[in-house]
């Protein structure tokens, strides 16, 4: 709704708008079909076109739900609920702005163009990363571990290599030998953001991070794991298990005591679109960010469309 919202020409959206482009889809659809199965979806038969989101089109009441809760529980949303209709208040200058809009298109990255997702995965890191960064003292390091970084001080080469580098960083002895890792894998291990704590020694037993970045609506739920001492400790082991983090760049927030999906949650410190929209007003930390090329076509999408 709200990417129907911003693409659309008046920068407005309803539910009668979300019904025409149902009906649309299944017309487009029926011409796929011979005679017997045309008349099989014109008697009524639901078979949802690929390109739609699930149910959404008889769903309206449940998004219209969740977007009251938005608009009740962000101050600078950047949308206006009334209702039946979506309109759009975005605002170019506003910082918050965009990255909500950055964050909106990565926890839709389905819907990406396959040689632009990988931008938008960087993208999404890049926030993680200074989110992270920004959350912690300046006694803290923190670095990107993941694979394909272009952030400043990222571990590069093989997952051996990093994991090397990685152990000696936190005084954390390495669990395999040389010989269990492939020499071509330049992975992550499942590892994306690493930060530990600089204690002015090397004796170890230091706070340490192991960080997620999850776009996808559904492998988060597992991803989340992978940071957990359970599966680190397979490649290094601190002396003191470090705390899992993951992010997320979808909307989890039920209300103030109350995560959406709560079930899916486990033993990490889950950051989800709130939180990190929460924590970068909080300390105004918007010069950390790109400009983001992809939030702009967006809306040059739009002017396009108006025109």
């Amino acid at each position: 709704m709200e990417l129907l919202c911003l693409c659309s020409r008046n920068g407005s959206v309803s539910s009668g708008n979300l019904q025409a482009l149902r009906q649309e889809a299944q017309d487009v659809q029926a011409d796929d079909y011979d005679d017997d199965d045309h008349d099989e979806v014109e008697d009524g038969g639901d078979v949802e076109p690929a390109q739609l989101d699930d149910r959404v089109c008889t769903r309206w009441e449940d998004i219209r739900r969740r977007l009251q809760v938005r608009a009740t529980a962000w101050q600078d949303w950047p949308f206006r609920l009334d209702g039946a209709v979506l309109t759009s208040q975005f605002d170019a200058s506003n910082e918050g702005h965009r990255l909500y809009v950055a964050l909106l298109i990565a926890s839709s990255l389905r819907l990406c163009h396959r040689t632009r997702s990988d931008e938008v995965t960087r993208a999404f890191e890049e926030i993680s990363y200074h989110w992270l960064r920004r959350s912690l003292n300046t006694l803290w390091e923190v670095r990107p571990f993941g694979a394909h970084q272009t952030l400043p001080d990222a571990y590069t080469g093989s997952l051996r290599n990093k994991l090397e580098g990685l152990a000696a960083d936190i005084c954390a002895p390495l669990q395999r030998s040389p010989d269990a890792y492939d020499p071509g894998d330049s992975g992550d291990g499942g590892i994306d953001l690493v930060a530990w704590m600089r204690m002015g020694d090397q004796r170890g037993n230091w706070p340490v991070i192991f960080g997620q970045c999850a776009c996808s609506p559904t492998d988060w739920e597992s991803k989340q794991l992978s940071v957990c001492p359970s599966q680190v400790e397979a490649h290094l082991v601190p002396q003191h298990p470090g705390a899992a983090y993951c992010f997320v760049p979808h909307d989890l927030h039920e209300s103030d005591t109350t995560w959406q999906r709560a079930s899916h949650v486990h033993r990490t410190v889950l950051i989800d679109r709130a939180r990190i929209l929460h924590l970068f007003r909080e300390v105004k930390a918007w010069c950390d960010l790109s400009p983001w090329s992809f939030v702009g076509e967006l809306f040059t999408m739009q002017e396009t469309l108006a025109a």
